[in-house]
């Protein structure tokens, strides 16, 4: 993880990361972290692309708040800037994510590029502005490292056995058997259509896991396919080592 210089507890963070990046892994670990140190009565958790949609909430003031995000909106970098709050990225090559998104939800390679797209656009220039991110490709999700150092981002020391029981919550094969059985929760917990159903809480949804492949792009995508996302991303391709014959890739 990339030091920003931050070591104060923050009172809002904010997860953004790429489609298929184990974003969701990300936030409900934050969300988990500061449930166990501040108590969940004091932690408010959103998925929200707009700020603005958050803001009106009355249970924020006093507490925590975590908030999911994939793309935000053209007023996230002056929110940034002015808030100040823990900014914490994740990545992934974009045309693994690509492939994450046509298999996993049965999108359209036009509708998933697009979405990819638009995310690594949002992400990058806060890479580049010294926000710490995570790469998926470093197996970062499955580091038991990786919690300890977000908690100290966070300022909170937890017990041994706390963090065990975090991450084994939020292990691939954990979150697999909680996706496939996510229907059976009750019904406040459920949103979303039979196709998409997902949890309100942790917003781990039915397929929630794929096969985790790295580079599969190349078998699965058209020379055109990855070319054009190529040519859109490059320089987000470059900067996070996803060029021809990087390192795991």
């Amino acid at each position: 993880m990339a030091p920003d210089g931050q070591v104060s507890a923050p009172r809002l963070v904010i997860t953004l990361g790429l489609y298929g990046s184990a974003s969701t892994w990300l936030f409900n670990v934050v969300r988990e972290t500061l449930n166990a140190a501040h108590g969940v009565e004091r932690v408010c958790a959103y998925y929200a692309d707009a700020i603005a949609l958050i803001l009106q909430d009355g249970a924020i003031p006093g507490r925590h708040v975590v908030v999911k995000m994939h793309v935000g909106d053209d007023t996230l970098p002056a929110f940034v800037y002015l808030a100040q709050p823990l900014l914490l990225l994740s990545v992934r090559d974009p045309r693994d994510a690509v492939v994450s998104l046509m298999e996993r939800f049965d999108q359209d390679f036009d509708k998933a590029a697009a979405r990819v797209v638009q995310s690594a656009r949002r992400i990058f220039p806060f890479a580049a502005a010294g926000h710490p991110y995570l790469r998926y490709e470093d197996n970062f999700f499955a580091r038991r490292e990786t919690l300890d150092a977000i908690a100290a981002r966070l300022g909170v020391a937890l017990a041994d056995a706390t963090k065990t029981a975090i991450f084994s919550r939020y292990e691939t094969n954990a979150v697999r058997d909680f996706a496939t059985h996510v229907g059976d929760l009750p019904k406040e917990r459920l949103d979303g259509g039979e196709a998409d159903l997902f949890d309100r809480v942790t917003h781990i949804h039915r397929g929630h896991i794929g096969d985790g492949l790295i580079g599969k792009w190349r078998e699965r995508l058209s020379p055109a396919q990855s070319a054009a996302i190529t040519q859109a991303l490059g320089d987000f391709i470059a900067n996070f080592g996803y060029g021809p014959g990087a390192a795991g890739v």
